[in-house]
Formats: C-alpha cells, structure tokens, sequence
C-alpha cells in the first residue's frame, strides 16, 4: 500500500462578522495541498476553485455551503493513476483560531466526490472508509463546503490546518 498525504492549509478571511452578507465584504478559504512521500506513483491535487462565502448570508448565526449544489464550494481535482482504488479519510471538525486575537471557530467540512466532473451528481463522502476510484483518465473530482457557527465569533481572520488523506488501497 502506498500512502500519500495532502495537507491542505487554510485561511479564512472573515473581515467584519459583524456585516458579512449584508455588505460586499467577502470572505474566503484558500486551499493548497503538498503531496507528503515520493513521486512514485504519487497522487495531484489541482485546486481550482476555493470556497466562497461571497454573499452568503447567515441563517441562525450559520453559514452553510452545500458541496453537492452549491456554486460556493471549493473545486478539487486529485489525479493518480487510471482505475486505481483509494481511499479517503479527513477530520470533519476544525478549529480556526483568531490570527489577532483570542477568538476561534469550528468549521465542519462536507466533501462529496466523483468521478465525473459533475458536481449535482457527486456523492457526500462521510468516513465510513469506504473504497473509491479514479476513473480511466485517474482523475476524481473533489468538492469542498462545510458549516460554520458565526453566532460567537469576534470580528477578525481565521485560519486553520485541514487535512485529506489519499490512500492507494
């Protein structure tokens, strides 16, 4: 088995709490991964969309962004090799701490996949462990969403580490 690890690390730019989605301020995730090991038989993952709060506006002090239909979530493309098994483990609950200050949130991430580059199609992916594929061409679609509890949340940026495992099985 060869194992591969992304480290996805994210900034959250909040701004002002106070205002979010109710002015044009903006927040967002940013995601990069780093591939952990060597480069045989290695996995990619191309980011090509992050998450996007834009004009999200809360709903009993949360934000929710769907990734099977929402055009607010993060965009993933990992690629390996054609028809290869693997599976896929993160921790759904992160906690992100005020950069300038003494504040933090929890961010639940939802991820659902495919292997078809259809995201109303992709299926959430929970952590039951379950074995997925990439498909002839090795590549599998990733969505990226999640919630976040704004209710007691001080004004200010964020940031935080998440983390996606790939495992070739």
């Amino acid at each position: 088995m060869i194992k591969r690890t992304f480290f996805i690390v994210l900034f959250l730019a909040l701004g002002s709490l106070n205002t979010l989605g109710q002015t044009s301020d903006n927040a967002e995730i940013n995601v990069s991964a780093t591939v952990i090991g060597s480069t045989q038989n290695s996995i990619e993952l191309i980011t090509v969309n992050t998450i996007q709060f834009g004009n999200a506006q809360p709903i009993n002090g949360q934000i929710n962004i769907n990734p099977i239909n929402s055009l607010n979530a993060g965009f993933m493309i990992a690629e390996g090799n054609p028809d290869a098994e693997f599976r896929l483990n993160y921790l759904p609950d992160r906690i992100l701490n005020q950069t300038n200050g003494n504040g933090s949130l929890t961010f639940t991430y939802l991820i659902s996949g495919n292997d078809e580059e259809d995201q109303a199609t992709s299926e959430l992916l929970d952590l039951e462990n379950r074995n997925l594929r990439f498909n002839e061409e090795g590549r599998y679609y990733i969505w990226v969403g999640g919630q976040i509890d704004l209710s007691n949340a001080a004004p200010g940026n964020y940031e935080g580490d998440f983390t996606i495992e790939i495992d070739y099985i």
